[in-house]
């Protein structure tokens, strides 16, 4: 079996950060190329940057492919830019706050070698702090959504309680580490462009269970993750920006329900616009309220 690898890195105003992750990949490819003796390419979409990426990277890095685009076009869109030009067997999605570890790639690509059932693979995310960061987790349908929004999500679990342990066929993996064979890509399209940002992850996951691939978790395969280093903290916070997620996917993939699932979400948005409004929290009350007129 061919283990040829393409990598493809977004980076936005993280010149510092990419600078580190594309160090960290420098490690890890001589690492696998030296055992497997494979071809790798590794792409490099960077979204707009104002910060200096660009000319940073063709300077330290003249090996790495370079898309220096003139927008912003957000994580989906230019993930799929990266997977188009791309030309290898296999396509490792990496965040520019990802930094793998020398053996990641390899332990990554023999996993494929041994699972011919794998189409796409999450691997074990290190925080800063030393945790490990929950990755995984399932699919979203119309229960599940239920009780994560009323705030009882281990009723019916969107995340797992805890980390896996072990290797496991999940429902989604984070899209910081996306690795996955190009066959994955060419029959499902990859991310769903009308996602800008939030979700995107989960969501190509749910085409890619559809069309009969298997997704799998495998903890032996490690990347320190920074997490969040290309977008600001905002009023929304990470819980505002699912619930958007959330409410595309069941437009999307349950759309009999969405009626439903739409009062629901609107019923619980009013009643934290309440709550936190007694407690004087006006800028959560304010991102619930958005969200609410958008819905």
């Amino acid at each position: 079996m061919r283990k040829d690898l393409s990598i493809i890195v977004l980076s936005f105003n993280t010149k510092e950060v990419t600078d580190k992750c594309l160090s960290a990949l420098k490690k890890a490819l001589k690492y696998c190329q030296t055992r497997l003796k494979n071809k790798i390419e590794v792409i490099v979409i960077d979204n707009a940057s104002s910060d200096g990426s660009p000319q940073l990277i063709r300077k330290r890095y003249p090996w790495v492919k370079l898309i220096a685009l003139e927008e912003n076009t957000g994580f989906s869109k230019g993930n799929n830019i990266g997977m188009r030009e791309s030309k290898y067997p296999f396509i490792l999605l990496l965040n520019s706050d990802c930094f793998v570890t020398e053996s990641a790639l390899y332990d990554a690509l023999n996993y494929f070698e041994q699972n011919p059932n794998c189409g796409l693979l999450g691997a074990k995310l290190i925080l800063p702090n030393g945790r490990v960061q929950i990755s995984n987790g399932y699919l979203y349908n119309p229960v599940n959504i239920f009780f994560w929004i009323a705030g009882l999500p281990w009723v019916a679990p969107i995340h797992p309680r805890k980390v896996m342990d072990k290797v496991s066929e999940v429902g989604w993996v984070m899209g910081a580490f996306f690795m996955l064979r190009r066959e994955v890509f060419e029959k499902t399209g990859g991310f769903d462009e009308n996602i800008f940002m939030y979700g995107e992850e989960v969501e190509w996951c749910k085409r890619i269970r559809d069309k009969g691939f298997k997704i799998f978790y495998v903890p032996s395969v490690v990347a320190k993750h920074l997490d969040k280093a290309s977008s600001k903290a905002d009023a929304s916070g990470p819980f505002v920006k699912e619930i958007r997620g959330v409410m595309y996917f069941t437009q999307k993939h349950y759309k009999s329900w969405y009626p439903i699932v739409n009062l629901i979400v609107k019923i619980f948005l009013v009643v934290r616009i309440v709550f936190f409004g007694l407690r004087q929290d006006e800028v959560r009350v304010r991102a619930y309220r958005s969200v609410f007129n958008n819905l």
